[in-house]
């Protein structure tokens, strides 16, 4: 299947575009650039901050998250989460103390461009759990 990302790395760099082999399970994958496509970059999971599973590009630069769970619903725990470069993430994780490379977050708010995004755990400075 395939899934329309944007990748950032832990060095600041950001890749867009599709991906028809990511695994969290394996050490890289392959991205297509997804504008005026070109060759496929194979990317290391350990050298990412996280890849963000996204409804478009462009996004909304002026789009703020919001910062709460009211009215939130569906499985997993509330969890904010504080990266190493000070980005603060609030949404729904399900198994945040499974072992791995990282693990799926679902954003707490619906109007977000991210769909889901699956954060590298070498890439955060706190996880707090909220429930």
């Amino acid at each position: 299947m395939e899934n329309k990302v944007v990748v950032h790395m832990k060095s600041g760099t950001i890749y867009k575009g599709v991906t028809h082999d990511f695994d969290p399970a394996r050490e890289s994958f392959h991205l297509l650039p997804g504008e005026g496509g070109g060759v496929p970059v194979r990317l290391r999971i350990d050298d990412m901050k996280a890849l963000f599973y996204v409804r478009d590009y462009v996004g909304n630069r002026h789009f703020v998250s919001r910062q709460d769970f009211q009215g939130v619903a569906g499985g997993g725990r509330q969890v904010v989460l504080t990266f190493r470069d000070g980005e603060e993430m609030w949404g729904l994780v399900e198994n945040p103390e499974d072992e791995g490379a990282g693990f799926f977050l679902t954003p707490a708010d619906k109007r977000d461009n991210n769909v889901r995004v699956f954060v590298v755990r070498s890439s955060l400075k706190d996880v707090r759990m909220v429930s």
